[in-house]
């Protein structure tokens, strides 16, 4: 990050290149997977078909995706045994069922089995790129994410996540979060905490930073390798040591 010398207005280094989102589609009702093979390309994700379970493994290895579509009832192998060999096999990728049972011991099979959300047929696809969007934000996936070690802050929405779960931060932590990334390894006092909120449009007392700080460094670091420091009146964030 620099500062322009003429204009004062920070420059920050344009983010890399994302590769598109992956979502593997797996049912074998052939006018479902094609509609929303054309809905989920038109959301600029790159999508790939299979219309049996057996394979899963196999394809999900290769195309390495970020997301999966399963139907529960597949022609040869049910999709909760799907997630099961998937998980056997070390992929973890978030896995959304499709069905068109409602009963309760399937969503405990789905969810026993490792799925992550549910989803009962017929469904909109609209309601399917937004618990695909809701799965890429969590991964830090989206546009907007923003990823330090295994944390994870969506700057649209203000949401934050670590290792997957979800942490509740007030809107001032979220922000003193953000300054503490954007510096990430450099402690900053409470001036400096300030300052950085000035700049990004935000006016906070000193007292309330304080407590903020206070807060987030327990929060986030809570059952977890610590994140946010805290020492003689400054923060900082550093990843973990990998044997820690």
């Amino acid at each position: 990050m620099t500062v322009g010398s003429d204009t004062g207005v920070i420059d920050r280094p344009a983010r890399p290149a994302r590769r598109k989102n992956r979502v593997l589609v797996i049912d074998e009702e052939a006018p479902l997977t094609d509609l929303l093979t054309l809905s989920l390309t038109f959301e600029g994700w790159e999508v790939e078909t299979l219309a049996n379970g057996n394979e899963a493994v196999a394809v999900a290895t290769r195309f390495r995706p970020d997301a999966i579509l399963l139907d529960m009832m597949l022609p040869d192998v049910s999709g909760v045994a799907v997630v099961t060999r998937l998980r056997e096999s070390g992929i973890t990728t978030p896995v959304i069922f499709l069905t068109g049972r409602t009963s309760l011991e399937d969503r405990l099979a789905a969810f026993g089995a490792g799925g992550d959300d549910y989803m009962t047929k017929p469904f909109g696809l609209e309601e399917v790129s937004t618990r695909l969007r809701a799965v890429f934000r969590r991964a830090g996936l989206a546009d907007t994410s923003i990823v330090f070690a295994d944390l994870v802050v969506d700057d649209a929405s203000g949401q934050v996540w670590r290792a997957g779960e979800p942490v509740l931060l007030s809107s001032l932590e979220v922000r003193i979060l953000k300054a503490l990334i954007e510096r990430a390894g450099d402690p900053i006092d409470g001036t400096g905490i300030i300052r950085m909120l000035g700049l990004s449009g935000h006016t906070v007392i000193d007292s309330a930073a304080t407590r903020a700080v206070e807060s987030l460094r327990v929060t986030i670091n809570s059952d977890a390798a610590p994140l946010v420091h805290l020492s003689d009146g400054a923060a900082w964030i550093a990843a973990p040591l990998a044997d820690a």
